[in-house]
């Protein structure tokens, strides 16, 4: 269900230079945190990239 850290590392690499990553303010609060998303298919890059491919876990526009 999960990837290794260093398979999400590298995943979050390619997405924070991709066009379509988008990193919201991270809000004060602990309950309202807002972090990176795709602005393709809307996900939290944080748990997207943590998922193995059966679940979910694949970039919308093949970069991983």
């Amino acid at each position: 269900m999960f990837v290794n850290k260093k398979i999400k590392e590298n995943r979050l690499s390619i997405c924070k230079n991709c066009d379509f990553y988008r990193n919201f303010l991270m809000l004060k609060s602990p309950k309202l945190k807002w972090g990176a998303r795709c602005s393709v298919c809307t996900c939290f890059l944080d748990a997207k990239t943590s998922l193995t491919k059966e679940f979910f876990g694949k970039c919308p526009i093949g970069k991983w």
